[in-house]
């Protein structure tokens, strides 16, 4: 025998069910489609949870909906990129007495998204409106934001005033600290400047990124103490930098040019990494550009890796023999990585240019001639890199990569793809007017394909309904059919109506009237319609819009694409200028070479 579940049990459960159907609400946290987009936000499909938000709002203000559902609905707009309408519910959340600090917290979003768009004066704007309702543990956010919306505008003062103000150094991110120490060079103050760069180019990494900074970090402050004339306290700075990097190149370069440079003396003594106390030390190793200028690196002479012979300077001078050997080091290094870097171009320059300089005219001529070649394939290379620009290959890989990605502006570019323009413009890919402008095409190009899938879908609707084998139908058998059909509304009811002619009309009782005649009022068929809007009709008018609105993306997207064409197009052309004046300068030196080689100026080296 089956047990049953008890009675008792079951109206023990009925007031639960009741109150969890009283206080379910549409469009509260617990409402399913809040929560599930609040799963699609977070994924970073942003452009699925509005849909999703929409469907369950209807044809409800958004604003009169619950907070949480405006909470979602206002980060999925900005997600998307959809800045004013976001920020119109943000206002609405804080008149209506929303959290201060999430507030905030979408306030800073904001300020970042119109900083990234190049909006630097609104940015800036509203970062000191809302200053004075932060919440302590904001400020070094806000700090970061203001001081980079700051810098960009050339405020290097402002900039580093914003970042000392508050003094929480121990609270600010690595990234802080290196543009602190930006805006304080810039703005004059060396000598604070010089000793916050020191600090986070000799800080313990924990992540790669902490490894760019810290090599971006020492190659700023190296280059500055080159700029100064202290080619002596840029070494140890420059020979922090890893072997193989990001900034590896121009750090080779740099360090080069400190072997010639005047040395310089020492201004600050937290300057260089001598100095520092050993626990905060950070040591030399393999991985870094210091192991270039120890003796016997890897076991072999320098001019044997160049193929050049060795020499002596005719001046005799050991110092000036030295000091060429330790810049040759570097740049023999650097010559043999990738010839399109600006650094590796300018290294195939630097070395015959201090040949020539030390007496070495015979090797410098040699070493002219290979940098006239390298340079010629340097430029074929761009020739070709700026005909891809023309024909939209690199930024159609890109966005190829995340067709149907709905991250909107929270995406990010992972990986280049493989197109002889990638290298040339990777500066160019790391700036927020590039990045931007590539998400807008990207955006476009996703909402394309959405509205192309529709198109589709409503073109089997269209099939559907016009791909059908019946006959048409006789109007007059359906007609008949209707009315055979057709169910009464009194049907089954027997009334009887009859008028008796015998009464007489009220007033009057003496005399009998005469019958009276039924007024039957007047039937008609009413007019057709002037419009159906059955499905077919409104699938038509689905294709029309589906269509309007490709045609506004495709304009749109073409505009975009154009613009991402004119941005790399000026990039390469700025490289191939450069390309062109160094090999200008190679010929013009390989001429004079050649010239006074002709009048028996040179010797023999």
């Amino acid at each position: 025998m089956k047990r049953l579940f008890p009675l008792a049990a079951l109206a023990a459960l009925l007031p639960f069910a009741a109150s969890a159907v009283e206080t379910y609400k549409e469009g509260s946290a617990d409402d399913p489609q809040v929560r599930l987009s609040r799963y699609l936000d977070n994924d970073k499909r942003h452009f699925s949870a509005l849909v999703e938000l929409r469907q369950l709002a209807g044809g409800a203000d958004p604003l009169k909906m619950p907070l949480e559902f405006q909470w979602r609905t206002a980060d999925n707009y900005l997600g998307f990129g959809m800045r004013d309408r976001a920020e119109a519910i943000y206002r609405s959340i804080a008149a209506s007495g929303g959290n201060a600090k999430d507030v905030a917290r979408a306030q800073l979003r904001l300020c970042e998204f119109d900083f990234q768009r190049g909006y630097n004066a609104e940015a800036r704007a509203t970062l000191y409106r809302i200053r004075e309702k932060l919440a302590p543990e904001l400020i070094p956010d806000w700090q970061d934001l203001l001081a980079r919306v700051l810098m960009a505008e050339g405020r290097y003062g402002e900039a580093a005033d914003v970042l000392l103000k508050e003094d929480n150094a121990s609270k600010q991110s690595p990234f802080t600290r290196y543009n602190l120490g930006v805006a304080l060079l810039n703005d004059g103050r060396t000598a604070q400047g010089q000793t916050v760069l020191d600090r986070v180019g000799t800080m313990r990494p924990g992540n790669e990124e902490d490894l760019s900074l810290r090599d971006r970090a020492n190659l700023t402050l190296g280059w500055h103490f080159l700029q100064t004339q202290q080619g002596g306290t840029a070494k140890p700075v420059l020979s922090r930098v890893r072997v193989d990097g990001p900034f590896s190149n121009r750090a080779l370069l740099g360090l080069g040019w400190a072997e010639l440079a005047p040395q310089g003396s020492r201004i600050q003594k937290s300057e260089t990494p001598d100095d520092q106390a050993p626990e905060s030390r950070t040591y030399t190793s393999f991985s870094t550009l210091g192991v270039l200028i120890r003796p016997g690196y890897l076991d072999r002479d320098v001019f044997d890796r160049a193929g050049m012979r060795s020499f002596r300077l005719r001046s005799g001078n050991p110092d000036s023999e030295a000091a060429l050997r330790r810049a040759l080091v570097a740049w023999v290094e650097l010559i043999s990585r990738d010839p399109m870097d600006p650094a590796v171009q300018e290294a195939w320059l630097a070395i015959p240019y201090t040949l020539d300089q030390l007496g070495a005219h015979t090797q410098a001529l040699q070493y002219y001639e290979k940098a006239v070649e390298v340079l010629e394939t340097s430029r074929e290379r761009m020739n070709t890199a700026m005909a891809s620009i023309k024909q939209g290959r690199m930024v159609e890989t890109i966005v190829r990569r995340d067709l149907d990605s709905e991250a909107g502006w929270d995406w990010k570019l992972r990986d280049l793809p493989d197109a002889p323009e990638t290298y040339f413009l990777q500066s160019l890919l790391a700036e927020h007017r590039f990045q931007e402008a590539l998400k807008n095409y990207r955006d476009l190009r996703m909402l394309s394909r959405n509205l192309e899938t529709w198109r589709s879908r409503l073109d089997g609707i269209e099939r559907g309904y016009l791909a059908t084998e019946k006959a048409p139908g006789n109007p007059d058998e359906l007609v008949r059919r209707a009315l055979r059909d057709a169910e009464l509304p009194y049907a089954g009811t027997k009334a009887t109506l009859r008028l008796d002619t015998h009464l007489a009309v009220p007033g009057r009782y003496a005399a009998k009237t005469a019958a009276a005649t039924p007024h039957l009022p007047a039937l008609a068929l009413a007019a057709p319609p002037t419009r159906f809007n059955g499905p077919y009709e409104r699938t038509l008018a689905l294709k029309a819009r589906v269509g309007n609105l490709r045609e506004q993306l495709g304009v749109a997207g073409g505009a975009q694409a154009q613009l991402l064409k004119d941005m790399a197009t000026q990039e390469l052309e700025g490289q191939r200028k450069q390309i062109e004046r160094y090999l200008i300068e190679a010929r013009f030196a390989l001429a004079r070479l050649y010239d006074r080689q002709q009048k028996g100026e040179l010797g023999r080296d």
